[in-house]
């Protein structure tokens, strides 16, 4: 029985003179393989619907033995064209689905995900995106969706609100913030941990409490940004085992 659904392309290759192969992100199946035969030729079921960083209502199927998804016919819902223009945009953009592919993404995660990098696309088609920002801020926002969401304002031993005092610790392993209080009475945190400023946890909470559209309005001083990525580096790679290196995330 066929069904229709939203779709993100992630990438596109052919198999045969005529045929293609999708990979897709939709809400309800995560990361899945499609085959569009006759993709390279039809001009009736496909129009446009088959290139990479496109959202498209796709009708999906199944082979006759159920061992592989059809793609049908789609439906282009946009095409991001200020994307597909600008190299830089569309360098974010790739940078963000080549993570999205690394994750594993179980299906119950799939629509939080699906989401961010729709609303990501949106935020690239409007305003371009930081080449600075936009990749680790995606990252992080990635993990939160998932389920990894550390208290970022509070002490995770005594539960005190952070203040503007120095001598903060954070604890990757199970995202939590030490105070100075905590960390002086001998209670230290377990496990990979690093100094933070107070206003490095708070803009990390903001990050947390974000969305993709807001991305375009915030600036960050450099130290700032660059403890606070940092930071999430550590995170993603404990926590999702991916890290970026020579143009491409390895598991680690």
């Amino acid at each position: 029985m066929n069904a229709t659904e939203k779709c993100l392309v992630l990438k596109v290759g052919s198999f045969r003179e005529a045929d293609c192969w999708v990979r897709l992100l939709s809400p309800t199946r995560g990361v899945f393989n499609g085959f569009a035969f006759g993709g390279n030729r039809s001009r009736r079921r496909f129009v446009g619907c088959l290139d990479p960083l496109s959202h498209v209502l796709f009708t999906i199927g199944t082979s006759k033995t159920g061992t592989y998804t059809v793609l049908e016919e789609g439906t282009l819902l946009n095409n991001f064209p200020a994307i597909r223009r600008d190299p830089a945009r569309t360098g974010l953009a790739v940078n963000c689905v080549k993570f999205v592919e690394a994750v594993e993404i179980d299906p119950s995660d799939a629509k939080p995900v699906y989401q961010l990098l729709l609303e990501t696309f949106r935020m690239l088609e409007e305003g371009g995106g930081s080449s600075e920002l936009t990749p680790w801020l995606f990252r992080a926002k990635l993990a939160f969706e998932m389920g990894f969401s550390p208290d970022f304002l509070r002490c995770g031993t005594c539960g005190r609100a952070v203040g503007n005092e120095d001598g903060y610790r954070f604890g990757v392993e199970k995202g939590q913030v030490a105070c100075r209080t905590c960390l002086s009475d001998g209670k230290p945190l377990e496990g990979l941990a690093r100094p933070v400023s107070a206003g490095v946890l708070r803009v990390l909470d903001w990050v947390q409490q974000s969305r993709p559209m807001d991305w375009l309005s915030v600036s960050m001083d450099d130290a700032v940004r660059r403890q606070a990525g940092q930071l999430i580096e550590l995170f993603v790679a404990y926590h999702l085992g991916l890290s970026w290196e020579s143009g491409m995330y390895k598991k680690v």
